[in-house]
């Protein structure tokens, strides 16, 4: 592999991903048609999302902050994290400079929402 060359993985593969979230992760790449880094996922050790198994947590890379409130909207129009915890969101963009990111996340509640 060159230097700079980064490996590709199919998410929609990866069973110790939570279904839910990679059902959003793959519905983000192919409605957007964009190819997106995963910058964390399992994090050994960690009380939360990214912690869990499955794992019930991820951040995307982000460069543009235009792009990531797009598809923060995009994720949460369509998918309700948990209809008892309603201020919660699936997606959220935080982060600044190089550490603007993506974290989407799910919980067993989480769903389609109605329109």
């Amino acid at each position: 592999m060159a230097a700079g060359q980064k490996m590709k993985i199919d998410i929609a593969q990866l069973v110790f991903i939570d279904k839910t979230l990679r059902g959003i992760l793959v519905m983000v790449e192919l409605e957007t048609g964009l190819e997106l880094t995963v910058t964390s996922l399992y994090r050994i050790d960690d009380s939360g999302v990214h912690g869990t198994l499955p794992v019930r947590g991820t951040d995307l890379r982000c460069r543009n902050k235009e792009v990531g409130k797009e598809i923060e909207k995009l994720i949460n129009k369509k998918w309700m994290y948990d209809h008892k915890r309603p201020d919660k969101q699936c997606a959220v963009l935080h982060g600044t400079g190089h550490n603007l990111h993506l974290h989407v996340q799910v919980h067993p509640n989480t769903q389609v929402r109605t329109m």
